[in-house]
């Protein structure tokens, strides 16, 4: 063995033999990140499990004059929830629209008294659960269903139209896009159903940090701007035994050393990348929920039509931007399949999947996050003018005792 790589190796094996321990170190770190992340886990998963939920209906009175602003402010109140889910829910039964609250039972009366301080004028009654009128298990002999899961085209941090857009100064002209879905539900058989699911949850502090570096980092990269690079214990340990190595022949780096800020470029930014950045900035600054989207179809085999719930499709549309961000399915969670292996027996066990999922409320495959605001867009009260058939209205409203009446 030549001279020189003998004395390479004596000096690997010295390096080896008086830093050992932090060899040890680096793998008990790693081991220690892992084991937190699994009691992360599993400290979530006992936080969101529910034993006891309740089923609401909120029946909507013909003097609704509020705005999507109204259920805002609903959505705000909500976010101090931290246990659980709220599934909000807008069913198409027997041609009726129907709004569904799903949430744990110790919050009902969190959920009904902010709904109330908003809307005095609707009626919110416990209702069982519509799912136990239909089988346990569909498809069957005499149900189909299609149904599928929304998601965004692009980051989370990038927002949709909002219901700002619809408005204008001008109560006439004021466009209230619920219409599009009441009118879709309109044209159901009375056998068939059409349900929109959207399971919503607080973001953990964690959620939150990661949503406002995403946004961040994208403002800096339309700005022009070079986020900083984050460095971690990894990174020094890793700087270490470099500079051990080769702190012969060159200087030592440390990290976050000898990296190079970069400068917007000169001149304005474009007008479309201010909008992007100032949007973006916006929705960051916002209360946010984690949140699922399904829709469902189901309807006997004579008159199922799946192409009835692209209805629900056109209605999440109006919602879209080219310069921001878009609805688009998620076709893994679609109840599709393409492959032609097998392809009717793993259908019908996606499409049974799928159902199972959408009655119990289970955890969407692929979650986005919306604010309170984006909710309130595609989740609120149809305005007075909404006069579709399918909008079931009660007649009167609940309201106090008069002052002094003889009680006995």
């Amino acid at each position: 063995m030549p001279y020189y790589i003998k004395e390479v190796l004596l000096f690997i094996f010295g390096i080896i033999r008086d830093f050992w321990w932090l060899i040890v170190l680096f793998f008990l770190g790693r081991f220690y990140v892992n084991l937190k992340k699994q009691f992360k886990a599993k400290e979530k998963k006992e936080k969101e499990t529910i034993k006891d939920w309740v089923v609401l209906e909120a029946k909507i009175n013909r003097e609704i004059l509020q705005t999507p602003k109204a259920m805002e402010q609903v959505f705000n109140s909500l976010n101090v929830i931290e246990k659980g889910r709220l599934s909000l829910e807008i069913v198409g039964i027997n041609r009726e629209m129907h709004f569904i609250i799903r949430a744990p039972k110790e919050y009902r009366h969190l959920v009904t008294s902010q709904f109330y301080s908003q809307y005095p004028e609707i009626e919110i009654k416990e209702i069982e659960d519509y799912f136990s009128s239909v089988a346990p298990n569909l498809p069957n002999k005499d149900f189909d269903l299609w149904g599928t899961e929304i998601i965004f085209e692009k980051a989370n941090c990038y927002p949709i139209k909002t219901y700002s857009y619809f408005e204008e100064a001008k109560e006439e002209k004021r466009i209230d896009p619920m219409a599009s879905l009441a009118e879709t539900l309109s044209t159901l058989e009375r056998s068939e159903w059409c349900i929109f699911q959207i399971s919503i949850r607080s973001l953990s502090k964690d959620e939150e940090k990661e949503l406002n570096e995403e946004g961040k980092k994208e403002m800096d990269d339309l700005s022009g701007k070079k986020a900083p690079k984050t460095i971690t214990w990894m990174d020094w340990v890793a700087a270490f035994f470099r500079n051990l190595l080769v702190g012969v022949i060159e200087p030592p780096i440390w990290p976050g050393e000898g990296e190079k800020k970069e400068s917007p470029p000169a001149g304005e930014i474009a007008l479309s990348k201010k909008n992007k950045i100032s949007a973006i900035e916006k929705k960051i600054s916002q209360l946010s929920f984690k949140t699922g989207i399904r829709v469902l179809y189901v309807a006997p085999h004579p008159v199922f039509n799946e192409s009835k719930a692209i209805g629900f499709m056109a209605y999440l549309k109006q919602f879209n931007s080219k310069d921001l961000n878009a609805f688009k399915v998620n076709e893994e969670a679609s109840t599709t399949v393409k492959t032609k292996l097998f392809q009717a027996r793993r259908l019908f066990l996606k499409k049974r999947n799928f159902y199972q999922a959408a009655a119990q409320r289970k955890p969407e495959q692929k979650s986005i996050i919306l604010t309170s605001e984006e909710l309130a867009t595609i989740y609120h009260f149809p305005a007075l003018k909404i006069k579709a058939p399918t909008l079931t209205r009660v007649l009167s409203k609940k309201g106090e005792p008069p002052v002094g009446l003889p009680i006995g």
